[in-house]
């Protein structure tokens, strides 16, 4: 039996699929409180205006990203720990779509709408590659890396596949000499990055 959502975490969810659909500027309280079967005045009882909605959205989400990354980092090699970041952070937006649909319209308004909370929590995710980064480093295993730069493949390469679908069937369609099938879900492209980025960065022996 499945477990019951609270009227608060239904609110959540499906004001994570209008943000991730309409971006910060587009959304309607109105629209969210309607789908949700509520007063907007209801919403308010629980968040006092938009912007504590969307950094609660933002927070459930990031908070369990750290938690599933964190849980899913068990190996004791730095490359392993690399490989498990990379491939846990694909598997998480694969559950969540609409979560790196919302990182895609931050992305794209340079983060303007994150509260410094949201982003104090995001940066959890860089700290935890840079200290694999830096493990690795210290036991002559990668090269000196940066982790921003680490990050920027990773990240940008799973929320581009999760939010682009629909256009990269439209482009396949003009370039079907050149295609390549079955395309890769979001578990083989994790695979194949971690596998390229750990190439990239260990130190010649």
């Amino acid at each position: 039996m499945g477990r019951t959502f609270s009227k608060k975490e239904k609110l959540l969810q499906i004001a994570a699929r209008h943000f991730s659909k309409h971006g910060y500027e587009g959304v309607s309280l109105d629209a969210i409180a309607k789908e949700v079967g509520i007063t907007k005045a209801a919403i308010y009882y629980h968040f006092k205006d938009k912007d504590a909605l969307y950094e609660a959205v933002l927070l459930f989400r990031l908070e369990n990203l750290i938690a599933h990354i964190k849980a899913s980092i068990t190996a004791q090699n730095p490359e392993e720990k690399l490989r498990q970041y990379i491939e846990s952070f694909g598997a998480f937006l694969e559950d969540y779509p609409c979560f790196a649909a919302i990182l895609a319209h931050e992305f794209a308004d340079n983060g303007k709408h994150m509260s410094e909370k949201a982003v104090q929590t995001l940066a959890q995710t860089l700290g935890t590659l840079t200290a694999i980064l830096n493990e690795g480093i210290e036991k002559d295993i990668f090269t000196i890396q940066n982790p921003f730069a680490v990050q920027l493949m990773i990240v940008s390469s799973f929320v581009l596949h999760q939010t682009t679908a629909g256009l990269r069937k439209r482009v396949a369609h003009y370039v079907q000499e050149h295609a390549v099938t079955p395309e890769p879900d979001i578990k083989d492209l994790a695979k194949t990055l971690a596998t390229k980025i750990i190439k990239a960065i260990r130190k010649a022996q």
